[in-house]
């Protein structure tokens, strides 16, 4: 038997190249950063704190805002220790003070602020802020700007706002990994801006990664709240190329599919039209 090895060889050439289109969709799926967020619930006097991301989170501390602006953090439970890392699904439990009467806090506390502060595995310094109590939206929302990490907040076209407090979790992206990583998450406190007329625009830099913030603005009605999205580049300034390059992946794998079934349809075509011609 006369045994046809350029056709073997063609077939060979083939099943490699539809494996190569596989594997490329299998990986394809694979190229994505993990993210974490954070569960926060209040019980009477303890916050309680899980990691709802899939990813751990490192060295987390709770922060409650005061009536002064400034985060102050709170002690964990009697007993616990301070966690290196959080893994996905964990809780851990802080001391939440209830000893001062409602009356008693100012607008401003009456939200319960509190911001997450935490590093993820490359050593990045990350925040995420909650409000128990959210203030209703804004109606006529400020004008702003964010751009290389300064957010430039116009000011009121009325007097319908008397003063902004502006709260915002300060991240620098991947510029502190340049140098040793360290443990202590440092946060400047919230912002206060008194409105007056003719006052020019304000401009405060909340760090190079732009994270989001929030802005609250003090009316005759009470706060009301502003919500800035972050400056676009945040949580993927630290993804490494190849995690932003998955279309690549997809498009490559399905170009070498689609040569690949061009290549085992060619022989059986060719065949067919040649038994056609005679």
């Amino acid at each position: 038997m006369r045994i046809n090895t350029t056709s073997l060889v063609a077939r060979y050439r083939i099943g490699i190249l539809a494996a190569c289109s596989l594997l490329l969709l299998c990986i394809a799926p694979l190229a994505f950063a993990g993210n974490i967020f954070f569960d926060l619930a209040i019980d009477g006097d303890r916050l309680s704190l899980t990691n709802r991301g899939d990813s751990s989170a490192y060295y987390p501390v709770v922060l409650r805002l005061t009536a002064d602006g400034r985060w102050q953090a709170l002690p964990l439970l009697p007993g616990m220790s301070a966690p290196a890392q959080v893994l996905r699904g964990e809780k851990i439990r802080f001391v939440w003070d209830v000893a001062t009467p409602v009356e008693n806090l100012s607008p401003l506390e009456r939200l319960q602020p509190v911001m997450v502060r935490f590093f993820d595995q490359a050593g990045a310094g990350f925040g995420q802020i909650s409000l128990f109590k959210p203030a209703p939206p804004a109606p006529a929302p400020l004008k702003v700007d964010y751009a290389d990490g300064w957010l430039t907040v116009a000011p009121p076209a009325n007097g319908s706002i008397h003063a902004s407090w502006l709260l915002w979790p300060q991240e620098e992206g991947i510029v502190p990994l340049r140098h040793p990583v360290g443990n202590v998450s440092t946060q400047p406190p919230a912002r206060r801006i008194e409105w007056r007329a003719g006052m020019d625009a304000a401009r405060f830099y909340l760090g190079a990664a732009r994270p989001s913030a929030i802005l609250l603005h003090e009316t005759d009605a009470g706060l009301v709240a502003q919500n800035v999205n972050d400056g676009g580049s945040h949580s993927r300034e630290q993804r490494v190329a190849w995690l932003d390059a998955s279309i690549f992946f997809y498009c490559a794998a399905l170009a070498l599919a689609l040569l690949a079934l061009g290549a085992v349809l060619a022989r059986p075509f060719a065949a067919w039209r040649r038994a056609g011609v005679k």
